[in-house]
């Protein structure tokens, strides 16, 4: 019986058109890339920065792991 793919995990490795450079750094240095504030036309991404979760999709620390899966499935597809 194979896995779900909506039930994946998504890292820079598994999907690297999903990731910016950024947050690709981010994702390797074990932080959290969630966008949490506002950016403009020209500036750098507002990450959150906390330490990832282990086997969290995206790298995501584990409040905005559960922030996602609110929505979503763990490949970041919305949840319908």
């Amino acid at each position: 019986m194979s896995q779900d793919p909506k039930n994946r995990i998504v890292t820079p490795t598994t999907d690297p058109d999903r990731f910016t450079p950024e947050e690709k750094r981010t994702f390797d240095a074990g932080q959290c890339s969630w966008d949490v504030g506002d950016s403009y036309w020209g500036q750098r991404d507002t990450m959150c920065h906390q330490p990832s979760k282990p086997g969290a999709s995206f790298g995501n620390c584990a409040k905005h792991e559960a922030k996602l899966l609110e929505n979503h499935w763990p490949d970041g597809s919305p949840r319908r």
